[in-house]
């Protein structure tokens, strides 16, 4: 049995860090973190590879496939392109704050994605202790339904999640999805709790 820390949405290493110490993570776990924004990635890689060597790095939007996807850059006055909203949502339905933010996506990347749940199946197993910190702004919910529908949240001990539905033009169909997807993983056992 392997203990695992997987971070989706790691930004600048603020809820990887407070999971390392919350849970006592070490150099003997398998510990993995995703940032799909580039420019944060770099930030985040220079700044903190050095503390943690032992932590792998993926500069990968999370998402249901493997591939290749557009990412709208959050660019906040004097912030440059590091905002923390980045997200893989077309603008048409990805509404942070009613609106008020939308001026601020104002760049795209063409990032690499992966499918999570083909990560999951292809590198650990039930037995693993397996701990997933969500924060990928929007994309949680087709990633979790794909997780849902192959079995792969049944290989989860404990999972923390940022949901979005808020922040969509479609939020009750979203919110639907997302008490579906809360009540799936409380069936299955899965310690979930809400992320900040």
């Amino acid at each position: 049995m392997a203990n695992v820390l997987l971070d989706l949405g790691t930004h600048y290493g603020q809820g990887l860090r407070e999971f390392i110490g919350r849970f006592s993570v070490n150099d003997s776990w398998t510990v993995h973190t995703w940032e799909a924004n580039p420019v944060t990635y770099d930030i985040f890689v220079k700044d903190y590879l050095q503390q943690t060597p032992y932590v792998i790095h993926h500069n990968q939007a999370i998402t249901d496939h493997n591939g290749s996807i557009t990412v709208n850059i959050e660019t906040p006055p004097n912030e440059g392109e590091t905002g923390q909203g980045t997200s893989v949502i077309d603008l048409e339905k990805w509404n942070p704050w009613n609106g008020t933010l939308r001026d601020n996506f104002k760049t795209t990347y063409e990032v690499p994605c992966i499918d999570f749940s083909q990560f999951i199946k292809d590198n650990f197993s039930k037995e693993d202790n397996i701990i997933v910190k969500m924060d990928i702004e929007g994309s949680e919910y087709a990633t979790l339904e794909k997780m849902l529908a192959d079995g792969t949240l049944e290989y989860l001990n404990h999972i923390s999640v940022e949901w979005h539905s808020r922040f969509f033009t479609n939020q009750d169909e979203m919110r639907d999805k997302e008490n579906m997807l809360i009540d799936a993983m409380q069936k299955l056992g899965v310690n979930l709790e809400s992320w900040k």
